[in-house]
Formats: structure tokens, C-alpha cells, sequence
């Protein structure tokens, strides 16, 4: 795996060249090569010292040169905002645990939100260095709604399967979850648990996903005739704009849309002495590994991430080696883990 930073690429030691290999050997560039791809046309003699020779003096095979000479690299471009983010490092695990049993390698980029970012690693990498991309739309991307450079990598042969961020309109491979059902699903329960002044809390209304997330909250809350609440905030804010709506308003329920959100929810619970469940239920994401460490343990919406990046991992190699890009989008469903916080 390879993380790659496109202004900081440092060139460590000195390599031999194929030509200067050449010369070493006192044998032709077409010898080397057939040499080390182990070709019958070549003795095993000479195999072997070319092998040897090679070794001694630090000679490497420049993939980047091959694959603009044949056309594919054997190399995947993972695009994500960040690994700080439980949900994509889990998904991380999930690619890696495909691309490393086939003969592939990763390269992963991380755009930390940046629509710029995120266009110069298409940009670069499309250009010979990779044959495909998983990757989890920037916020940045989406709030700009400027996707050319998707378009431009698939024009340019490249095979794309996106993540959880997704953009419907590009026609390529797409894995997401069911965030508009799933939400409505967990404020119907909370509903049946008979909480009536339930709040969206959101600090991704930028994003796709949390759009379609506040949709199904509306949609279940509509249904039961019920007024709903949809604060939405960016991290700075969060806290503050929580803790002066409950104490200002009834509320027996918050519904968190992302990790940053749910904490807050705790934090300002904990500072106004509401206690969790009794006085407010709490529904929120965070990783299902740490969910059981908070107290009261927190009731998440799970997305099964490392399935997700499996999922995408799978069909892009799928892809790679049919030659073909197809159009095509994958649900994976959310499942609620009810714990002590609702």
C-alpha cells in the first residue's frame, strides 16, 4: 500500500537504468527484458545472471514506463477525504483485504475535503500511472457539483467504482447504503418508543449522504404527524447549537447523522445533567467498535464499511480484468445495533 502526497515525492538512492544494465551486461535492452520475464527464448544461464546482475546493482522495472508502453500498470487509485475517519479507514481494510491477494498494488490518496485535490489526483494518475479508482467523493466536489474530471478519467479508459459518496449522474460502478430508508427506520422506532420531540442533528448537510439522511427522518416524522427539527451546523458550531435548542425547546431524542454529531450529543447531554436514555435518547454513527465504550453504549446505525470497500475492491477488479466499464449501483443495507442509548 503506498500513500502517495503528489508535492512531496522524494526520490530515495540511486537506481540503474535498463540501457545502463545493458551496458553492464554487454547483452541487448530486448535480452534483459525477455530475461526477466522469464522467457523460454532466453538459457537459464543467462537468466540467472541477468537476474544476479540486476539485483547487484539496484535495477527495478519502471511500472509507470511499462504501463504507458502496455497500456495497464496493475496498480489502483483509492481516493478518500481522510484514514482519521473510522468509516474509511474500516473501508481502507476492506479494499486492501482484496487487492492484496491479487496482483495488484494500492496507491491511496487522501483529499481532506478538497474538490482541488481531488481533481489533481485524477488528473496525475490517469495519465498511465493507474488502471482504476475507488473513491469516496470530496464534500468540497459536491458542494461545487463540478464532476468533469470523473468523466475525464472514465473518457480516458479508466474504470471508477465510487464508495458511499456517491454522484448518481456519473455512469460508473456505485456502492452505497440505504441512508434514506435506514434513518427512517430508526425514527419510526423511536417514534414506537413513544418519543415524540425528536431532533436531526447534522453536521454533513453538505454531502449527498446526509441529504438523503434527513430526508427519511422528515419522511417519519411526517408521517407520524409529528413536528420535526433538523439543526444543522459545522464542527465549530455543533455543540453550541444543540445545547441552546434543548434548552430552549422540548426534546426527548436526538438522532446524530455522523460521528462528529453523536459525540456532541453526549457532550451536551452530560453538561445539561439530561441523562441517556431516561431524559434523551441518543441514535447516532460511529465506528462499531467504539460504540460499546461509551456510556451510556450508543445505539448506531451501522454501514458496514469494510464490507463496502470489499464490495467496491471487488468490482473494479471485476471491471480490470473484463476490459469493461459498466454502469451500475450496489446497496448495501444499513442495519440499526440497538444498545443502551435508546
Amino acid at each position: 500500500m503506498i500513500f502517495l502526497n503528489l508535492k512531496k515525492i522524494i526520490l530515495a538512492g540511486s537506481r540503474t537504468t535498463l540501457k545502463e544494465l545493458s551496458s553492464i551486461l554487454g547483452v541487448s535492452i530486448s535480452t534483459i527484458s525477455k530475461a526477466l520475464n522469464d522467457s523460454h527464448e532466453i538459457s537459464e544461464s543467462t537468466k540467472n545472471r541477468i537476474v544476479e546482475t540486476a539485483k547487484l546493482y539496484n535495477y527495478r522495472p519502471n511500472k509507470i514506463a511499462l504501463g504507458l508502453k502496455s497500456g495497464t500498470t496493475n496498480t489502483i487509485a483509492v481516493i478518500i477525504p481522510s484514514v482519521q475517519n473510522s468509516f474509511f479507514a474500516r473501508a481502507l481494510y476492506g479494499i486492501e483485504s482484496v487487492i492484496s491477494k491479487t496482483n495488484y498494488s494500492t496507491i491511496i490518496c487522501l483529499t481532506k475535503e478538497s474538490y482541488t485535490k481531488e481533481v489533481d489526483n485524477f488528473d496525475m494518475l490517469s495519465n498511465g500511472v493507474v488502471d482504476g479508482f475507488i473513491v469516496a467523493v470530496s464534500e468540497e466536489t459536491q458542494t461545487l457539483n463540478n464532476y468533469s474530471h470523473f468523466g475525464d478519467a472514465i473518457n480516458d479508459g479508466k474504470s471508477i467504482v465510487m464508495f458511499d459518496r456517491v454522484i448518481d449522474s456519473i455512469p460508473c460502478v456505485k456502492v452505497k447504503t440505504n441512508d434514506y430508508s435506514a434513518i427512517s427506520e430508526a425514527t419510526q422506532k423511536l417514534i414506537q418508543s413513544r418519543r415524540k420531540n425528536i431532533v436531526l442533528l447534522s453536521a454533513i448537510n453538505n454531502l449527498n449522504v446526509g441529504k438523503q439522511r434527513t430526508k427519511g427522518y422528515l419522511k417519519a416524522m411526517n408521517q407520524a404527524g409529528l413536528s420535526s427539527t433538523v439543526l444543522k451546523s459545522n464542527l465549530n458550531n455543533i455543540e453550541k447549537k444543540l445545547k441552546d435548542y434543548v434548552c430552549n425547546n422540548q426534546t426527548d431524542a436526538i438522532i446524530a447523522l455522523d460521528t462528529d454529531a453523536s459525540f456532541a450529543a453526549y457532550k451536551v447531554a452530560r453538561e445539561l445533567k439530561k441523562d441517556i436514555p431516561g431524559d434523551i435518547a441518543v441514535v447516532g454513527y460511529v465506528s462499531e467498535r467504539m460504540a460499546p465504550y461509551l456510556a451510556p453504549e450508543l445505539t448506531t446505525i451501522n454501514q458496514h464499511s469494510f464490507t463496502m470497500g470489499k464490495t467496491a475492491a471487488n468490482l473494479l477488479i471485476e471491471q480490470l480484468e473484463n476490459k469493461e466499464n459498466i454502469n451500475q449501483t450496489i446497496v448495501i443495507n444499513s442495519t440499526l445495533s440497538q444498545r443502551s442509548s435508546s
